[in-house]
């Protein structure tokens, strides 16, 4: 009887160690995802986006309506990768009116431009309604180790009690061999109180 409750008493020791161990994986594989590295410039990946406030992460950015990414192939040419996405949003995060907000863009090459648009409004189906309104926006490197790792472009919403229905785009030109435009579009979306 002593033996079997000894077996019973091993055997859960055991199972507790081995799920600590696979926890701890776990979080280990969590912790190494949580700050996605940069895209670099050859990578030929279309970057990830957040949403900042601060030190904050709001949102993840949502690929939407398209995006073209090219890489070289053997022989001098050149492949290109054209996608068409839905429109969609976010769920919506709360700020204060006025507040600065920051896309992190995670690719150490600058883009050859970005934009910032807001919507009022979207379709049942997420496609945004009316004329954007162009939000005005810096750009600034992200330097990390004396390394730039990303670049943020930094903007403000300023109206009381609005949805803001972000829509970003970043172009980049191919630096190795194709020079070809490579771009895409993110969503976000906030709302100001009022």
């Amino acid at each position: 009887m002593i033996e079997a409750i000894n077996g019973r008493i091993g055997g859960r020791k055991t199972a507790a160690v081995l799920f600590a161990a696979v926890a701890a994986a776990f979080l280990v594989v969590l912790a190494a995802t949580a700050w996605a590295p940069p895209a670099e410039a050859h990578d030929h990946r279309i970057p990830e986006t957040v949403l900042k406030k601060g030190t904050r992460d709001l949102q993840t950015g949502l690929r939407v309506a398209e995006s073209f990414w090219s890489r070289s192939i053997p022989g001098g040419g050149c492949k290109g990768a054209y996608t068409d996405y839905v429109f969609r949003y976010p769920k919506v995060d709360r700020v204060a009116a006025g507040s600065e907000l920051r896309v992190r863009i995670f690719k150490t090459q600058r883009p050859d431009s970005f934009t910032v648009s807001a919507h009022r409004r979207v379709a049942d189906d997420g496609f945004p309604l009316g004329d954007p309104q162009p939000l005005r926006r810096t750009l600034e490197p992200v330097v990390r180790g004396g390394e730039r790792v990303a670049w943020d472009a930094r903007f403000r919403v300023n109206r009381p009690s609005r949805d803001y229905y972000l829509l970003t785009e970043g172009h980049w030109r191919d630096r190795e061999g194709c020079d070809i435009d490579q771009y895409a579009f993110w969503s976000f979306h906030v709302r100001t109180r009022g």
